[in-house]
């Protein structure tokens, strides 16, 4: 017969203290993972184990959102770093972003901003005045312009640029290139203001055929 002990003798003894409780639940703690590891028990000994890395530790995957990319990696682009030839090129440029159009262009506005008569005008007016260095379609390939350095701006391109506003434009052509070192010569003693802005609705409107 199995010795049954009296339920008086099991209310005598004394409680688990805490420390004997803490031992026990670490002895059944460190049981269960070793059965639930099955790699614990296939690594050498001596051989610490790795933990997992974090999210934060996780390599991040490469976005396919190019605004996303770090800065760092993204080609950063310095005018004064820029070969010789295309540094008249970006003064301009520079010009118009640190301090605007000299005053008597600013907030300018072409009268002509989406008028058929304006476009054909200016079509007429650009063949013989732009295209032979900017190209029958602005795209800087004309006969005179092939020797130039800078080469002709891409007028058909500049177009497509959202800081291309109507007093850049009219600055541009009105006063030319002489101060920023490009061969673009001044029109504002040989077009009209008027005839100037046809030109540039023309340009506005994609170079279409002149006939």
């Amino acid at each position: 017969m199995p010795n049954v002990v009296p339920a008086a003798d099991l209310r005598a003894r004394p409680a688990p203290s805490l420390l004997a409780r803490s031992r026990l639940g670490g002895l059944l703690a460190a049981a269960l993972l070793a059965v639930t590891t099955p790699a614990a028990a296939e690594r050498p000994a001596g051989q610490v184990a790795q933990t997992p890395p974090s999210d934060s530790q996780q390599p991040q995957q490469q976005r396919l959102d190019p605004w996303n990319a770090p800065v760092e990696s993204v080609p950063q682009w310095d005018p004064r770093n820029s070969p010789p030839a295309l540094q008249p090129r970006a003064k301009r440029h520079l010009e118009f972003i640190q301090a605007g159009v000299p005053v008597e262009y600013r907030s300018v506005r072409s009268p002509y901003p989406n008028v058929t008569k304006a476009i054909t005008g200016g079509g007429e007016l650009y063949q013989p005045y732009c295209a032979s260095c900017h190209g029958p379609h602005g795209r800087g390939d004309g006969d005179a312009g092939l020797d130039l350095v800078p080469s002709p701006a891409l007028l058909a391109r500049l177009m497509d640029v959202q800081g291309t506003v109507d007093e850049y434009l009219l600055w541009t052509i009105s006063e030319g290139g002489k101060q920023f070192d490009t061969a673009m010569p001044a029109f504002k003693n040989r077009l009209t203001e008027d005839q100037i802005w046809q030109i540039v609705a023309y340009m506005r409107a994609g170079f279409p055929p002149v006939e």
